[in-house]
């Protein structure tokens, strides 16, 4: 596995620059190893049934970033996020655009050269879930 490194500045849009990162890197199947930093505004998709109507919420006020996991792939990404406010309650849910990087992200992505990560539409849920396949070549 190639660990990559790299700092989020104020104002950038967290899952927009993992976006951006995973095409640049030409990330075939990245995780996301570690993040710490802080945003400004966030908006998540809540947990909720299948079938259920999807509830996002947004928060306009600083948070810390104190997890952040996911896969990578050209076919898109699955990130979750949990967020700490000032009072010490913890928010946390489906990472959407909207979550504007306060002061840092500190990020380290894992590229994982033995295998190819796909999302393909699973009926079941709905959403286009993570198929794994091993890499060509391997």
């Amino acid at each position: 596995m190639r660990a990559l490194a790299v700092r989020l500045t104020p104002g950038v849009d967290l899952k927009t620059e993992l976006a951006r990162l995973t095409e640049a890197l030409a990330l075939r199947a990245g995780c996301i190893l570690s993040c710490v930093g802080s945003l400004s505004h966030a908006r998540l998709r809540m947990p909720g049934a299948t079938g259920e109507p999807e509830v996002v919420a947004a928060f306009n006020e600083p948070m810390e970033i104190v997890s952040l996991s996911g896969t990578l792939c050209a076919d898109g990404l699955h990130v979750h996020i949990g967020l700490s406010r000032r009072d010490g309650s913890c928010i946390g849910g489906h990472l959407l655009q909207g979550c504007i990087v306060n002061t840092t992200a500190e990020l380290v992505i894992g590229d994982l050269p033995d295998v190819e990560f796909h999302r393909l539409l699973d009926p079941a849920t709905g959403y286009n879930e993570l198929s794994v396949q091993p890499a060509a070549g391997s």
